[in-house]
């Protein structure tokens, strides 16, 4: 029996592929990584064979010699460093000099060099003779000596020692023309040169330093927002804000004051008006009058001609003081217009003032902020300058020590370049090396190729990606020895098949995974369509009757059942009729050729199939089914694509689900477990379909094994033996 794995919960992916695994890869892949590393081989050893006999490289060189005329003695540290990188650098300028355009177009210049094979190549290519000299000649310090090595490589051995020759003739030339102590003096006089008109501009530059400097106020530099400017912008913009809220406050009452209604009476005008004296004396003087009044009333009598007097008199002292406050009421009104119209013209000529200074503080606060600006600027400038000057005085000093040891260093020509003795590319450890490369090359795509594919292909990967007990593998039908018409029904028709033994296996499997009882409606699923499902189902539903248990398959799949192609004579009357109340399980299922085996439709499509496999007619069913055989097994829809098989798995014992080897993704493989385990679904394991045999692979062993083990009018597909377990 194939390794079980422990249920778990569901991950969503495996760790990374061990030494085993990746051994595993190269071994499937062996056929493609021999067929790479063939062509790759063939590649590179016709590539070599090429660049061998029609690309040869024949390189030769030429030997500078640069040497030190200083008298030795003794030296600190610092100064034999000094000198050691004066040296230096000289060789690498030499080496700049010798690949100059005026040396090389000298050279170019030559018969010798005209004439040879490479000239004529360059020129019949139509490129840049000089262009092309520049990229392949080479002129490179050898480290660690004094030596200046200039080389070239050619396809004609008796090109690359010409074309050396005459250009290193060309620089010899050159330097003998010029000294050291010319070059040296005209460097060093640029160099003062440039030293003091540097030493100018950081005067000017320093000057106009101090003139910005006494332009701002203090502080200005250090704390450009904390200066007296800048808090005097502040102070100013508050003061117009205050008066722009006054201005409006006053709009407001002034607009009020010359409406042409006015402004109601108020409590505290009536009583500012009482508080005049014209109109307390007024006011006096009638409360006398009726006063005197009330006692000449009690002294002559009413309607008495001096009480008519008095009334007369009271009358017009009433009426001259209503008309008094009515006037005293206006003048007070006039003085609050007056008075509003004032100070909304004084506080308007204020907020004009504080605008007025406010822009002119702005002005001068940006005014100030250019100068902080270029001040900073003009400070970056100097640092600048100044590091040049170092920069400066320090060339000063190499210039002036070199020029005091004139012709410190002379070239001499050590090795001329000679005709090569034997090609120098290409060389033949790059065969072998190349060879190498091409292996692993092959070897990376092979298992670039592995890691790219995300389909479900082995059943290590069922074990490691999905996380679920392996129930089984069947191998595919193209690599059966025995020709199998009709997989649904293998077990039955060539039960000494490799596949019939495979489906046995599964069989075997789920007897040990869980007890008798615990397993009487198993489930069949799958991801995907075209995944196997209904060939397991039937398959098994076969070699669990052979093993002598009455096994009843039922066609759950109301979308898109298969039972039929598999069985014949299952009639139109199915589940769906049973479930709808219009058929019984005796009138439905089917007999077939194995006793211990009955069949049943799925029945016409109904339009509701979930509903009803969720109802409680179904249960009905499976209470009925279960009394009657010792094994229901179920064919349902695909997981993924309708939610039929999760209904059904809440009400079976257990679910399998079958993956096709190579066509199911890993991806679409999980988010099947997981919508099991979402609705708590028992999941007995999976069954991978159609594993294809290649080497290395799962079956190739086996069936080799599996056959020669059999007599051999088996191992073609003889007559069957009778039915046997597993």
């Amino acid at each position: 029996m194939l390794p079980v794995a422990a249920r778990g919960g569901v991950r969503e992916g495996g760790g990374p592929p061990g030494l085993s695994d990746v051994l595993s890869m190269l071994r499937r892949r062996t056929v493609l990584i021999i067929a790479l590393f063939t062509l790759f081989s063939a590649m590179v050893v016709g590539g070599f064979a090429l660049w061998w006999f029609v690309y040869p490289g024949f390189r030769s060189d030429c030997l500078i010699e640069c040497v030190s005329n200083i008298p030795e003695r003794e030296l600190t540290s610092e100064q034999e460093r000094l000198r050691q990188d004066e040296h230096e650098r000289f060789v690498r300028t030499q080496a700049t000099l010798i690949k100059s355009p005026s040396i090389l177009a000298e050279a170019l210049k030559v018969n010798a060099v005209r004439e040879t094979q490479w000239f004529k190549s360059v020129v019949n290519r139509r490129l840049e003779p000089i262009i092309e000299l520049d990229d392949e000649l080479a002129a490179v310090p050898v480290l660690g000596t004094n030596f200046l090595q200039v080389a070239i490589e050619c396809r004609n051995p008796k090109d690359p020692a010409v074309i050396v020759n005459e250009v290193v003739n060309q620089w010899y030339r050159m330097v003998k023309k010029r000294t050291a102590d010319e070059v040296t003096t005209d460097a060093l006089d640029a160099t003062q040169k440039e030293l003091e008109n540097l030493d100018k501009e950081i005067a000017e530059k320093r000057d106009r330093l101090k003139a910005i400097a006494q332009r701002l106020p203090a502080g200005a530099i250090q704390n450009p927002g904390e200066n007296i400017t800048a808090q005097n912008v502040r102070l100013i913009a508050e003061q117009v804000n205050q008066l722009t809220l006054e201005l409006s406050q006053l709009e407001q009452y002034r607009a009020i004051y010359n409406s042409p209604e006015g402004v109601a009476v108020t409590a505290e005008d009536r009583a500012l008006v009482e508080l005049d004296p014209q109109v307390a004396e007024l006011a006096r003087l009638l409360f006398l009058l009726e006063q005197q009044r009330l006692s000449d009333e009690r002294t002559y009598g009413a309607g008495h001609a001096v009480l008519r007097t008095q009334t007369a008199q009271i009358e017009a002292a009433k009426a001259r003081l209503n008309e008094l406050r009515l006037e005293k009421l206006r003048e007070r009104q006039a003085d609050n217009r007056h008075a509003a119209n004032t100070a909304y013209q004084n506080t308007r000529h204020a907020l004009f003032i504080a605008q007025e200074r406010q822009g002119k503080a702005e002005a001068e606060l940006q005014d100030q902020d250019r100068l902080v600006f270029d001040y900073m600027e003009l400070e970056d400038q100097i640092e600048k300058h100044n590091e040049r000057r170092v920069k400066l005085d320090d060339r000063i000093k190499d210039l002036t020590r070199i020029k005091s040891q004139q012709m410190a260093i002379t070239v001499n020509i050590a090795q001329p370049a000679i005709d090569p003795l034997e090609r120098s590319t290409p060389s033949l450890a790059m065969l072998p090396l190349g060879v190498f490369f091409a292996l692993l090359a092959s070897v990376g795509i092979a298992l670039g190729l592995e890691v790219m594919d995300k389909s479900v292909r082995t059943s290590q990967d069922v074990v490691r990606h999905l996380d679920v007990a392996l129930l089984g593998a069947i191998p595919h039908t193209d690599d059966e020895e025995v020709a199998i018409k009709r997989v649904e029904t293998a077990v039955r028709d060539h039960p000494q098949s490799m596949i019939s033994e495979a489906f046995r296996r599964v069989r075997t499997s789920l007897q040990y995974s869980a007890p008798a009882e615990r397993q009487r409606v198993v489930l069949i699923t799958s991801p995907s369509p075209e995944d196997g499902k209904t060939t397991v189902a039937c398959n098994l539903a076969l070699a669990v009757a052979q093993a002598g248990r009455r096994v009843l398959l039922v066609d759950a799949n109301l979308r898109r059942p298969a039972l039929h192609r598999a069985f014949e004579g299952i009639k139109a009357r199915g589940l769906s009729n049973i479930l709808v109340g219009e058929g019984t399980l005796d009138t439905c299922l089917v007999k077939t050729d194995l006793p211990m085996l009955d069949v049943l439709g799925s029945g016409p499509t109904p339009p509701n199939p979930a509903e009803l496999l969720g109802g409680p007619h179904f249960r009905e069913f499976l209470q009925e089914a279960v009394g009657r055989y010792d094994q229901v097994i179920l064919d349902s829809a695909p997981v993924l694509l309708a939610s039929d098989a999760l209904v059904l798995s809440t009400t079976v014992d257990g679910v399998i689900l079958v993956v096709r080897a190579n066509q199911s993704s890993r991806g679409v493989a999980r988010r099947a477990v997981g919508a099991l385990a979402e609705v708590n679904a028992h999941l007995f394991g999976a069954v991978l379909n159609a594993a294809q045999v290649t080497r290395g692979g799962y079956f190739r062993e086996q069936l080799r094994a599996y056959y020669e083990y059999h007599p051999e009018e088996y191992a073609g597909g003889g007559t069957p033996l009778a039915p046997r377990g597993s």
